[in-house]
Formats: structure tokens, sequence, C-alpha cells
């Protein structure tokens, strides 16, 4: 019995920190995914966004390299 209490609250606990985990890989993403940040939805709102004068450089750049893709 003892031995399955145990192992509940081992399982119990890894679950939490996955998570956890999980949730703040997440958080990155979001901050570094660019469209996302700037709600681009399409090409002309890409278009619109690298006009735009209040988004930094880096942000720029990466911007840049989506729009230079092809379709």
């Amino acid at each position: 019995m003892t031995l399955i209490i145990i192992f509940l609250i081992v399982a119990a606990t890894l679950q939490v920190g996955i998570f956890l985990y999980s949730r703040n890989l997440k958080k990155q993403w979001k901050s570094d995914d660019v469209l996302t940040k700037y709600n681009i939805k399409s090409r002309s709102d890409l278009f619109a966004a690298l006009n735009r004068r209040d988004i930094p450089e880096e942000d720029l750049t990466k911007l840049n390299d989506i729009y230079d893709q092809p379709e």
C-alpha cells in the first residue's frame, strides 16, 4: 500500500513538472514568434508591418526574412 502511494506522489509530481515546463516553452515560443506578436495573418499585413517604425530592428529582420521566402 505504501508503495502505491509513493508511486502516485511521484507520478503527480512528474505531471506537474511537465505541465510547468511545457507552459514555459509555449511562452518562449510565443515571445519569439513575430507573426503572432504583431498579429500578422496575411502577406499584406506583413508588408504593412515592414513599413512600421515602432517595430525593433531585430523583429524587422525576422519579418523581412519571412517576406522574402517564396509563397
